[in-house]
C-alpha cells in the first residue's frame, strides 16, 4: 500500500471518529441550546405579564395570556434566592392532539402587597425530532469530506510527495559500478533535505568502499598470480629433476596443495564480482544447447564411474544470463553430480521453461544441506572439493533473481532451480519421471 493511502486512510478514520463525537456534541448542544432560548422567552413573557398585573387594567384578552397561568400565593410560598425555575418533560399538545415536548417556565413576583406565580409554557422540538436532522448534515458533512479525502490523495502525491518520489527514482537507478555521485532533487522539505543528506552521505561512502574493495581484490588477484606462478615453475623444474621417491611424493602435494590454492584464489574472484554485479547481459542464452554441450565434455568422467545419465532437456529454453555465468553455473552442478556420485550411480538431468533439475545419487551429507550453499561447506569433509562451487552456484541464482532448493531424500541429491520468480522451486521436484535420452 502506498504511502499517501496509508495517510488518506488514517486520515479518514480519526475524522470519522472526529465526526461521530461531534455529532453528539452538537445533538445535545442544539438541544440545550434551544431550552436555553425558550427560557429566556418566556422570563421575557412572565415578566411583560407581571408589568400588566402591575399597572392594572384588563389583560385577560392580551395574546400574551394564551399560555400563562397566574396564580396569587402567601407570602410563605414565595422561594428563597432564584425567583423562577424551569421544567421540561413530554405534555399533550390539545392543538396537534399528540404528545409533544413541553417548556414549562415558573417566575415568582412580589406586586402591590401581593404575591404572584406566572406560568408560562411552549412545545420544543424533541430529541428524536432534531436527530434526523442532525444525522442528514453529517452525512452531507461526511460526503463532502469523502470528495475532499479522494482529490488530496491524487494531490498529495503529485506536489507535496513529489521530491520523495522523484528521490526514489534516483535511488533506483544508482549503480556503484558508474563510479559517479549520486545527485538527489532539491527540495524545500525540512525532512526531506534531511533524508536526502543522509542519503548522499551513505552513497558517497558506498562509492568509497565500492572502489577500495574493487581495487583490493584487483591487486590481490594480479600480485598473488605471480609468485604462484613462480612456484609452480620450481616445482615443475623439480619434478623433473633427479630426485628420490619420498622427495617427488612430498613435491606433489606441494603442487597438488598449490592447485588447491589456484582454484580457491579463482572461485573468491569469481565470487567477488558476482557479488558486485559485474556481470550484466541483455541477450538471452540457449541453456538447451549449452546443457547438451556440457553434458558431453564430461561424458568421460561419467564413464569412468560408470554412472548411468537420464536426461529430458526441451530444446530452445532461454533465459537471460550472461554466457560464461550460465557454463559455470551448469559446470559446476554437473562436475558436483559426479563428484559426489556412488560407483554404478545415476546422474538425472531435467531441463524446462520453467527451470533446471540435476539429481544424482550418493552417500548422506554429514552437514545440513542448507548449508551446503555456504563458503567452504562439504557434504563429505574428506573430499578433495574446496567446498566453493555451490556457493557460486547460489551466487548465480541471487543474481538473476532465480529460486534454488537443495533436497536429500532415499539417497538422492536434487538440486532445483526456478527461472521464474513466480514459481517456487520446489514444485520442480513435484514430477520427475525422466525419460532416457541420447545426449547429442
Amino acid at each position: 500500500m502506498k504511502l499517501t493511502n496509508k495517510f488518506t486512510l488514517w486520515y479518514f478514520a480519526i475524522m470519522l471518529v472526529v465526526l461521530l463525537i461531534g455529532g453528539a456534541i452538537v445533538y445535545y448542544e442544539i438541544q440545550w441550546k434551544i431550552s436555553k432560548v425558550e427560557v429566556v422567552r418566556h422570563q421575557r413573557l412572565n415578566d411583560l405579564i407581571a408589568q400588566q398585573i402591575r399597572t392594572g387594567g384588563d389583560f385577560s384578552g392580551s395574546p400574551t395570556r394564551k399560555r400563562a397561568a397566574i396564580d396569587e400565593i402567601p407570602a410563605g410560598n414565595m422561594p428563597k434566592g432564584a425567583n423562577s425555575y424551569y421544567t421540561r418533560g413530554v405534555g399533550w399538545n390539545p392543538e396537534f392532539q399528540a404528545n409533544e415536548y413541553r417548556l414549562v417556565v415558573t417566575s415568582f413576583y412580589a406586586i402591590n402587597g401581593k404575591y404572584y406565580r406566572i406560568t408560562t409554557y411552549s412545545y420544543i422540538p424533541s430529541f428524536y425530532q432534531l436527530l434526523p436532522g442532525v444525522v442528514d448534515s453529517f452525512k452531507w458533512i461526511l460526503l463532502v469530506l469523502l470528495v475532499l479525502v479522494a482529490i488530496s490523495s491524487k494531490l498529495i502525491p503529485k506536489y507535496i510527495l513529489s521530491p520523495l518520489s522523484r528521490t526514489l527514482k534516483v535511488i533506483q537507478y544508482f549503480d556503484l559500478k558508474q563510479r559517479k555521485p549520486i545527485r538527489l532533487p532539491e527540495t524545500r522539505t525540512s525532512e526531506f533535505k534531511e533524508l536526502n543528506i543522509f542519503l548522499k552521505k551513505m552513497t558517497d561512502k558506498a562509492l568509497e568502499d565500492y572502489q577500495s574493495l574493487k581495487e583490493f581484490a584487483e591487486n590481490a588477484s594480479h600480485e598473488l598470480q605471480t609468485p604462484t606462478a613462480i612456484i609452480r615453475g620450481k616445482l615443475e623444474l623439480l619434478m623433473e629433476s633427479d630426485i628420490q621417491d619420498d622427495q617427488a611424493i612430498l613435491i606433489a602435494e606441494m603442487h597438488n596443495a598449490l592447485e588447491k590454492l589456484s582454484r580457491i584464489h579463482s572461485s573468491l574472484t569469481l565470487l567477488t564480482k558476482l557479488e558486485n554485479k559485474e556481470y550484466v547481459t541483455e541477450i538471452p542464452v540457449c541453456l538447451s544447447e549449452l546443457t547438451r554441450e556440457t553434458l558431453v565434455s564430461f561424458d568421460e568422467l561419467i564413464q569412468m564411474k560408470s554412472l548411468t545419465l537420464k536426461c529430458h532437456i526441451e530444446d530452445n529454453v532461454y533465459i537471460h544470463l550472461h554466457s560464461s555465468l550460465a557454463d559455470l553455473l551448469l559446470t559446476n552442478l554437473v562436475s558436483n553430480a559426479i563428484r559426489h556420485n556412488i560407483p554404478g550411480g545415476t546422474i538425472r538431468v531435467s531441463l524446462t521453461k520453467t527451470g533446471l533439475v540435476i539429481a544424482n545419487s550418493g552417500l548422506t551429507p554429514q552437514v545440513p544441506v542448507t548449508e551446503l550453499f555456504e563458503r567452504f561447506k562439504k557434504g563429505d569433509p574428506a573430499s578433495d572439493s574446496i567446498g566453493i562451487g555451490l556457493a557460486i552456484v547460489r551466487q548465480i541464482c541471487e543474481l538473476m533473481n532465480f529460486n534454488i532448493i537443495y533436497e536429500y531424500a532415499a539417497s538422492q541429491h536434487t538440486i532445483a532451480i526456478s527461472f521464474q520468480p513466480s514459481i517456487p522451486a520446489s514444485k520442480l521436484l513435484q514430477n520427475l519421471s525422466f525419460p532416457l535420452y541420447p545426449v547429442l
